[in-house]
């Protein structure tokens, strides 16, 4: 995901052995980044972090041009790669309880419905992602300095050197497949604090098929960062 303004945006990086210069298209969905299949990662991030202000205003075009949609009550809240039916009931009190594939919320009319939503989400994050970051971090025999819920707009976890590391509790609405992906991800770092070959060996080694889970996060991230 690319910020630009408030938008959090898709974005594809496309390497080709015949491109010789670096390039972007903006379309009404994403960002697609075109580079030389040889152009290190640092030189075209540095690219993207110049063309940034042009980047701004033609997503902005775009999105102005795009056929805008109404928007409709929620209905349904992802949690765990499941699609959960959404059951709103007037109450005095606050409350959110899952039966099985339904989600209850228990409050007054005038309650901000998603907000109570993401609480929830919140709520079973600090517990969930722990969990799998802690089952990941026995596997590597070393475990983060400390860790925490992040609400970043466009990362899915981050290491820093002292080991601290967060996970964006968004991906909770993840399978636990791609939870686990993130866990390793962020892991590996505590060992290589960079994305050299050593790093992605460490992160194959927790998660055998990092790859294709890497993937599917990315086709998911969209939706995933709607809430």
């Amino acid at each position: 995901m690319l910020q630009l303004g408030e938008a959090a945006v898709p974005f594809a990086l496309k390497r080709s052995r015949r491109r010789r210069t670096l390039g972007l298209t903006v379309t009404p969905h994403e960002v697609r980044i075109h580079a030389p299949s040889w152009t290190p990662r640092g030189e075209i991030e540095h690219y993207v972090m110049q063309q940034h202000g042009w980047l701004v205003r033609t997503w902005a075009r775009m999105q102005a041009r795009a056929p805008q949609v109404a928007a409709t009550p929620t209905s349904s809240v992802r949690y765990l790669g499941r699609v959960l039916v959404l059951v709103t009931q007037a109450s005095l009190f606050v409350d959110a309880r899952r039966h099985g594939d339904t989600l209850r919320i228990y409050a007054p009319h005038d309650a901000d419905i998603d907000a109570l939503i993401r609480a929830w989400l919140h709520e079973q994050a600090a517990r969930l992602l722990l969990w799998r970051l802690a089952r990941n971090a026995r596997k590597l025999g070393r475990a983060p300095s400390r860790f925490a819920l992040s609400d970043a707009q466009t990362q899915w976890g981050s290491c820093t050197r002292s080991g601290h590391v967060r996970l964006n509790w968004r991906l909770v609405q993840a399978p636990l497949a791609l939870i686990d992906y993130v866990a390793a991800h962020e892991l590996a770092h505590l060992v290589h604090l960079d994305h050299s070959p050593r790093f992605w060996a460490q992160v194959a080694a927790l998660c055998p098929d990092a790859l294709a889970r890497r993937a599917e996060l990315r086709r998911m991230s969209e939706a995933l960062f709607r809430i």
